[in-house]
């Protein structure tokens, strides 16, 4: 089992409960930003420094990734009838793959 399974299947549903999917999918989404926006500064530092902070940003990263996708996939299923879920979570998959095979084209022509 990897990370992001066992985060989902340990940590996930507390928090979902104590604070809703559509909380926990805000803060994610939220946290993420400034996260992914930092990394720029990162890069400057060196060292035993920079590898420590790597590691926990991309931990981080990791773990904030996982519960916003979990977190969309529970309002997704919530949201549409149950005879069309099939439907509903095959087309987002196509289109999260969609966007992860031409996001690094379109970051890289910038």
């Amino acid at each position: 089992m990897d990370n992001g399974h066992s985060l989902r299947l340990l940590l996930y549903p507390p928090i979902e409960k104590i604070l809703g999917p559509i909380t926990v999918t805000r803060i994610s989404a939220a946290v993420s930003i400034p996260l992914l926006a930092s990394y720029p500064y990162i890069a400057m530092l060196s060292g035993i420094t920079l590898h420590l902070v790597i590691n926990c940003a991309s931990i981080l990263r990791n773990t904030l990734s996982v519960t916003l996708v979990t977190g969309l996939f529970i309002l997704q299923n919530n949201a549409v009838p149950q005879s069309q879920r099939a439907a509903a979570n095959g087309i987002s998959m196509t289109a999260m793959s969609v966007f992860k095979a031409f996001g690094p084209v379109g970051g890289g022509t910038l």
